[in-house]
Formats: structure tokens, C-alpha cells, sequence
């Protein structure tokens, strides 16, 4: 009998990938937290708890779906602290016959996948996150002498079909950045930004038995970031009804007492898939929709680009 392991990266916490749409006995899913990722560079220390925690929560998801999973905590005593070392030990010691694993965002992490993958029946998928495929960007630019952001920009709003009619972008003006350049006015008070209130100082307190060197600093008992897809959509639910229609006016605005202004705050979230640019879009297009009079163009377009 076949027994398929299936790697999710620490920045694949996509439930909505077709992986999870059906339950198999034969397959397991292994997600780890490892020292060759926390170690490559120095990372600012809420990136690396917060990380932590969502891979723990969507663990959780999995399990409750019924999956198999393996989860390798940092200080567990048979961590082997890499990717290619922890799978081969779960190829050996489980008798897996398959590794299936998606596609990596990284060019560092994608060798290292491939090499295991190598060394037994082994098998890539698209990450179902972007709107490109891996190789689309490149072949766009090919033979190019110039590489601009606003042409690929114009040709996803074409393919797509966003913000468009009639093969034209709406309005007739693809970008709006000129209006998006507004300072605050003098007595504005911003919007009080919308928080979460975690406390992880459990895994804070993990990382700090070990000698993983970070920047920056940390509540970790007033943890304010989302680390699940329920916290990503309610950030994201804020964001459309209070922030969107100032968003581009003020999207490259700063003040002296406000860190937070009118941005949607969700990167953490796409970044680690628990919610997509697709999604995000869309959903901001159709609050656009019902509130034209109140979000002016000039905001739907500069979130979109």
C-alpha cells in the first residue's frame, strides 16, 4: 500500500488548496519549525512567533478536518532542524512510498525540495495562491529591454478581467497614483486600528531556549496580529468598511503617533496564504460597488495595482 507524505511549508497555510478537499488515510501531512528557516537570515521576532502560531492553528484545522498530521515543534527532541533531514527520517521511519509537496516561494527552499523529491517518487503542485503561474512574469518580460511593473499591472487587469469593460480599463485611466499622494490633514485623527489580543508567550518563551537571533521586539502576551483565517477575514472585513475609502489618499501618508493609518494590514496574512489576492480583490471591488458615492475610484484602483 502507498503512503503519501505531504509537506506544507510555513508559509502555505492555504485550507482552501484542492490537498484538503478530500480525506485519505494513505496521506500525511508533516509541517515543522525548523532552525535552517528561522536561521538563513535574522528575522524580526513577531514574524517568526506569529508564523509559529498560525502553522499551530492551521495544524489544528487540519486535525479537526480529520487529516493526519505530523507536527514537528521547535525543541522536539528528534527535530533534525531542515527540511531534508526531518523528511528523510519520516521517509524511513514510516515506510512512505510518495513525498508531494507545493511549490516553494523561495529559490532556496525549491532546491531543497527537489533534492528530496529525487530520492523518492516525488511530486510538485501549485501553491493555488497567485494569480500568476511560477513561469508567467518571466515570460511576459522575455526579449523586453525594460521591465515595468505598470505594463504586467495593465496585462492582469486585462487577463483577469479586473476593473475593466469592454477590453478598456473603467474610466477610461488605468492608474491613479498621482491622487494617491495626499498628506493628512492637520487635525485628522485616523481610525483606531483593529487588533487582536493573542496570548503566545508560549512560544515565545520556546524561542527563547534556543540561540535564534531576532530583531525587534514583542508583546507576546498581546499578540495584535492574525495567525488564522477566521482573524485574516475579520482584518480584512475592518479594512473594507472603515479604512478602503481613504486608503489611497493616504496610502503613502505617515504621521508622528500613528503606525497604522488607513492600511489594510492583511500582508502577514497573504504572505502565509491564509487568505488570497484574489479573494482580497474581489471582496474590495464589491465594497466599491455598494458604496461608489462614498469610495472614490481613485481608492479602489490604488489598492488593486
Amino acid at each position: 500500500m502507498n503512503k503519501t507524505l505531504r509537506l506544507i511549508l510555513g508559509d502555505q497555510l492555504n485550507s482552501n488548496h484542492s490537498w484538503f478537499n478530500t480525506v485519505d488515510d494513505s496521506v500525511f501531512y508533516v509541517m515543522m519549525e525548523i532552525r535552517s528557516e528561522t536561521d538563513y537570515a535574522t528575522h524580526h521576532i513577531q514574524k517568526v512567533v506569529g508564523i509559529f502560531a498560525a502553522m499551530r492553528a492551521f495544524c489544528s484545522e487540519l486535525k479537526s478536518n480529520n487529516h493526519q498530521v505530523i507536527y514537528i515543534k521547535l525543541n522536539d527532541k528528534d527535530n533534525l532542524q531542515s527540511f531534508d533531514k526531518n523528511c528523510e527520517s519520516l521517509i524511513s521511519n514510516y515506510n512512505f512510498t510518495d513525498f508531494e509537496y507545493q511549490l516553494p516561494d523561495e529559490y532556496r527552499v525549491d532546491l531543497v525540495l527537489k533534492k528530496i523529491a529525487k530520492s523518492i517518487s516525488g511530486k510538485s503542485f501549485d501553491s493555488e495562491h497567485f494569480y500568476t503561474s511560477r513561469n508567467e512574469l518571466g515570460a511576459f518580460f522575455e526579449g523586453k529591454k525594460t521591465y515595468m511593473m505598470e505594463s504586467f499591472y495593465r496585462a492582469m487587469r486585462t487577463k483577469h478581467n479586473i476593473l475593466m469593460e469592454g477590453g478598456k480599463p473603467l474610466t477610461g485611466q488605468w492608474n491613479y497614483d498621482s491622487d494617491n499622494r495626499k498628506k493628512i490633514p492637520k487635525n485628522h485623527k485616523p481610525i483606531t486600528p483593529f487588533v487582536f489580543n493573542t496570548d503566545l508567550s508560549d512560544i515565545f518563551e520556546e524561542i527563547n531556549k534556543t540561540s535564534i537571533k531576532t530583531i525587534g521586539t514583542i508583546d507576546s502576551k498581546d499578540f495584535f496580529w492574525p495567525i488564522n483565517r477566521k482573524e485574516s477575514l475579520q482584518l480584512l472585513d475592518f479594512f473594507l468598511a472603515e479604512c478602503l475609502h481613504l486608503f489611497g489618499s493616504y496610502q503613502d501618508a505617515m504621521m508622528p503617533n500613528e503606525w497604522s493609518l488607513y492600511h489594510s494590514r492583511i500582508s502577514f496574512s497573504m504572505n502565509v496564504k491564509m487568505i488570497s489576492p484574489k479573494e482580497v480583490v474581489q471582496r474590495a471591488i464589491e465594497e466599491w460597488k455598494k458604496r461608489p458615492d462614498e469610495i472614490q475610484y481613485n481608492q479602489i484602483e490604488g489598492f488593486v495595482r
